[in-house]
């Protein structure tokens, strides 16, 4: 009797719940889609603030070292408050957020090291200017810089080449595809960037920076991937439990037949 209360009644229960939770997750998944691709396009997403803010930090922290070969100059900037990427949101405070943009208006004023900085022949940029040691740390930087890099261009490459499927879908009208075309652009020019200043730090690092960028993305990815996997995991067993749990116990027969035993 019980094996057949099991078969004929909690089974059928569990396989329910178990799919009405997965049609849940779906439209929970396609909505956050959805929303993941106008955050990109608007720049209001996790991965875009991680790269947008370390962009800030390398900034600051490569200006520092031009002073410092250029004009003698020990520039002490706290751009620490930027370090962790594992935050969910970067939420800097008044304050701090003021510091780092006033640095940063010092630094886009400085007409000489714009000059100097521009895209011209690497073997004559102030970088080679720098010790070893400095070199070694800009270079951890800038590495760091296209690794968040990578992602939120691979996007923003991607939803430029599925653009009739999102008109289709209604995920963007004329303004925002103008406004993915210009993105595409910008991004276009930091990638250059970034293989010039790779080549500014080191002959022909250019030529591996991406790569490199790449296979240590994928690497911290896979292992994200695999902890986010069993937190899932660990989370659809719960839920089960907590199903049977609720159904076997809110049951007068079993309660009863529990009590038998």
């Amino acid at each position: 009797m019980f094996i057949l209360y099991i078969i004929f009644v909690v089974i059928p229960f569990l396989i329910f719940a178990y799919i009405i939770y997965k049609n849940v997750c779906k439209i929970i998944n396609e909505n956050k889609k959805r929303n993941e691709f106008f955050g990109y396009l608007n720049g209001d997403n996790k991965q875009y603030n991680l790269y947008e803010n370390f962009t800030k930090k390398y900034e600051i922290e490569k200006y520092k070292y031009y002073l410092k070969v250029e004009r003698g100059i020990q520039a002490d900037y706290q751009t620490n408050i930027l370090d962790d990427p594992n935050v969910d949101k970067y939420e800097i405070d008044k304050q701090n957020e003021q510091y780092l943009e006033n640095i940063l208006d010092q630094v886009y004023k400085d007409d000489k090291f714009l000059e100097d900085s521009e895209m011209n022949d690497p073997q004559k940029s102030w970088m080679r200017k720098l010790s070893n040691e400095d070199v070694v740390k800009l270079k951890v930087l800038l590495l760091k810089k296209a690794i968040y890099f990578l992602p939120v261009c691979n996007k923003i490459f991607q939803d430029k080449n599925k653009k009739g499927r999102l008109y289709n879908n209604y995920y963007m009208d004329d303004n925002m595809s103008k406004q993915l075309d210009g993105q595409c652009e910008e991004f276009l020019e930091e990638f250059n960037f970034i293989l010039h200043e790779a080549n500014c730090l080191s002959d022909k690092w250019g030529d591996t920076i991406i790569s490199d960028a790449y296979r240590i993305y994928h690497h911290n990815k896979a292992k994200a991937e695999e902890e986010k996997k069993k937190k899932e995991e660990l989370k659809n067993i719960r839920l089960l439990n907590y199903f049977t749990k609720m159904f076997l116990c809110n049951n007068i027969w079993f309660k009863k037949y529990i009590m038998c035993i």
